[in-house]
């Protein structure tokens, strides 16, 4: 009986082991191995052969599916939103929303993609692209040693966004691709670009090294708190565009009368309009003659509203204009082109526009989103010059 026994147990682990064998089979069939794995992220792949001025130069691989298609500096086109790709057993697809795609074909174990179509322009099919690692890329240029950059120490740095220069990182270490151009590594999982453009102007982007995504250090609205939420630090509520009134294109303006606003980011502040002005206590924050309408939204991305108005100045000469007033900071942000152009805001499905029209009349030119850049409201449409 015993023999038969342990005859049974053997031949039923035997099928069970089968089975487990076959369906292992099975599914390892089913779902073939990817020919590669990321080597790091980002992981590039440069031009072969090729003219990097005429043809696409670069692709980008980033270890949680984004993709970065470059061009070249003879064009005129760029990808500025981030792409992701796919990789189907030889083949690596890369798309950037719906009408850019490019697919290559994967060899060397992956050091290797050679373009076989693609919708984006100044792309050769057959053009080869080889993995270069970073290490090597940083190699040929000269690297200056200094103190460790930490992340810690960008969240202080951010604090005098936009007046950032290449002297607020000069004591850290990194390497000068040019005069101009430099890099440095920030923690192992963040890389800062600084550069300075033709202009004189400094950009500092901190590029996230697992997906591409950047923040510009140096821009008006790279506050401390909106540092914070791109590191994954903070995660505030987002102030939703408000309005408080609106007179402008109303006859029913009412010129003898006030109201009152309180807002939870100011506690204690009691914000006045009249005709004429807005205050905050004893303070003016600003004036017009009249002050035709008032929006609050967070232009600075501190997590406080700005107060945004149209107002009116001046007797037989009049212009309308723009004033976006930081209480936070007790700055005014201007738009205007007196004599010129006139300006006036509005708000449209939580969207607060500005729009310009014709001097002294409400005949509309064109209209764009309220924003802030570079420490200046986003100037659009027909410039002063093209009247002259």
């Amino acid at each position: 009986m015993k023999k038969i026994f342990y005859v049974m147990v053997l031949f039923i682990t035997t099928c069970v082991l089968s089975s487990c064998t076959s369906e292992q089979a099975n599914r390892f069939k089913s779902e073939p191995a990817n020919p590669f794995k990321l080597l790091e992220t980002p992981q590039v792949y440069v031009l072969k052969d090729e003219d990097p001025f005429r043809i696409m130069p670069t692709v980008t691989l980033y270890e949680n599916g984004n993709a970065q298609l470059s061009q070249p500096p003879i064009s005129s086109f760029a990808l500025f939103t981030m792409g992701q790709y796919e990789i189907n057993e030889n083949e690596l697809m890369v798309t950037h929303g719906e009408n850019t795609r490019a697919s290559f074909e994967v060899s060397n174990n992956g050091d290797t993609l050679t373009l076989k179509s693609s919708t984006l322009g100044f792309t050769k099919v057959g053009a080869v692209y080889n993995y270069r690692s970073n290490a090597d890329y940083l190699s040929q240029y000269p690297k200056i040693e200094g103190e460790t950059l930490t992340v810690d120490a960008l969240r202080e740095l951010v604090k005098k966004a936009p007046y950032l220069t290449v002297s607020d990182f000069e004591k850290y270490t990194h390497f000068d691709i040019d005069t101009d151009y430099h890099i440095f590594n920030v923690d192992g999982g963040y890389t800062l670009k600084v550069i300075v453009s033709s202009d004189g102007n400094t950009g500092c982007i901190v590029e996230r090294n697992s997906d591409g995504k950047s923040f510009p250090m140096n821009l008006n609205g790279s506050t401390n708190l909106s540092f914070d939420v791109y590191l994954g630090l903070a995660n505030p509520s987002k102030y939703e565009p408000q309005k408080w009134l609106d007179y402008f294109k109303d006859e029913e303006l009412p010129w003898g009368e006030i109201k009152e606003l309180t807002l939870p980011e100011f506690p204690g502040i009691t914000f006045t309009w009249s005709s004429e002005k807005v205050t905050a206590g004893d303070k003016v924050l600003f004036q017009g003659m009249p002050v035709w309408n008032v929006y609050l939204t967070d232009l600075t991305n501190d997590g406080k509203p700005e107060f945004c108005a149209t107002v009116s100045f001046g007797s037989g000469i009049v212009d309308t204009h723009i004033i976006v007033y930081d209480y936070a900071t007790d700055k005014v942000y201007p738009l205007a082109d007196r004599t010129h152009y006139d300006y006036y805001l509005s708000m449209d499905e939580g969207e607060i526009s500005v729009t310009q029209t014709e001097y002294m009349h409400e005949k509309p030119l064109v209209s764009a989103k309220l924003q802030l850049i570079n420490g200046e409201i986003f100037r659009f449409g027909q410039s002063v010059e093209e009247t002259q």
